[in-house]
């Protein structure tokens, strides 16, 4: 089902601060993320020779979302029918990629895409191997082995082997406990939709939504947290960010306005509710109240999401850092200050 009409007939839930996606049976918790920004990091990494590690978080994310949030009776279909079927319907339908397909040849997997997410702007990375390798070890219950990979932005080809030995499940969070966490409570305001509608974002061909021509594409969260927690160059993050802001606000918009947009971007793409606080013109204090929360049994982590908005705080003053992270139950307030050297 296309994204546009997942929206119109509510299967993509849109409330303040929050997406649901009623998709699939099982419901869970959507947000977008700017993909020039998750991919430039991934690059960032890659070159600095954290290309395995990559690989890792996105095969523990895989294992995560396909083991908790695929119904069980998906899980069991035969992977040209997981690929061809359910996840090329899935997948393109939300812009992650234009075309996916998969054939088995005794233990050997091809799995072939069309401008997939990711590699689409980076080009050669080792993300999406993790992500296959992590879909195919929960699909097999097996360990896999990754035998080689062709990557060009437009297409890809990955080739794997099913080692036929065990691979068993890796804890998790309870699916009660992810959504209850991530319940989303209904109030009154901007949601994705009006954003969409107002022209803040835009909907274009191929179902990707797009900020001011970039893609804004949707993600399960718990890959930021996993990031997070591995800690990989995540000083890079503001650097990159602003790069990427720098590029599309205009200079000559005021400090206000550039802080509602911020406001309405973190709020309409499922961050939660946000509210911004300037402070004695030296403090910025962002608040962000029902997060979305990963189904990783390691500590939450928004430290991507923290350095994002202090890259693009320095829109308006290069010298603010963080100077407080102060966390409570579903809600995460930090402090960004400014110390001006004289």
């Amino acid at each position: 089902m296309r994204l546009s009409e997942s929206l119109r007939r509510n299967i993509m839930e849109t409330v303040v601060g929050g997406i649901l996606n009623k998709f699939k049976i099982k419901s869970r918790r959507s947000t977008f993320f700017f993909e020039d920004i998750l991919a430039n990091y991934i690059k960032e990494c890659e070159d600095a020779g954290y290309g395995e590690e990559m690989k890792e978080i996105a095969q523990k994310w895989a294992i995560l979302c396909t083991q908790q949030l695929t119904p069980t009776g998906l899980k069991k279909l035969s992977p040209s029918i997981y690929f061809n079927v359910v996840a090329k319907n899935v997948w393109t339908n939300i812009g992650l990629m234009d075309f996916i397909h998969a054939t088995k040849n005794g233990s050997i997997i091809k799995i072939e895409t069309k401008n997939e997410s990711i590699t689409r702007i980076i080009e050669k990375n080792s993300f999406p191997v993790g992500f296959f390798t992590g879909i195919l070890n929960v699909l097999f219950k097996s360990q896999i082995e990754h035998i080689s990979k062709t990557q060009t932005k437009e297409s890809c080809e990955y080739i794997f082997k099913i080692m036929n030995k065990p691979f068993g499940i890796i804890s998790a969070k309870e699916k009660r406990v992810y959504d209850s966490l991530n319940y989303l409570l209904t109030i009154e305001g901007f949601t994705l939709k009006d954003a969409l509608k107002k022209n803040i974002l835009e909907l274009k061909k191929m179902n990707k939504i797009y900020f001011r021509g970039k893609i804004i594409f949707p993600i399960e969260n718990t890959v930021f947290h996993i990031i997070g927690n591995k800690s990989i160059l995540l000083e890079k993050v503001p650097f990159i960010s602003h790069k990427y802001f720098d590029e599309i606000i205009k200079k000559d918009t005021t400090k206000e306005r550039k802080l509602a947009l911020l406001k309405t971007l973190l709020q309409v793409m499922g961050w939660g509710i946000v509210e911004i606080l300037i402070k004695n013109k030296k403090e910025i204090v962002v608040e962000i109240k029902n997060l979305p929360y990963g189904l990783q049994v390691e500590k939450n982590d928004w430290e991507f999401l923290i350095g994002t908005i202090l890259g693009y705080l320095w829109l308006l003053d290069k010298n603010l850092e963080i100077t407080n992270i102060k966390e409570a139950y579903k809600k995460l307030i930090i402090t960004y200050s400014t110390h001006h050297k004289h």
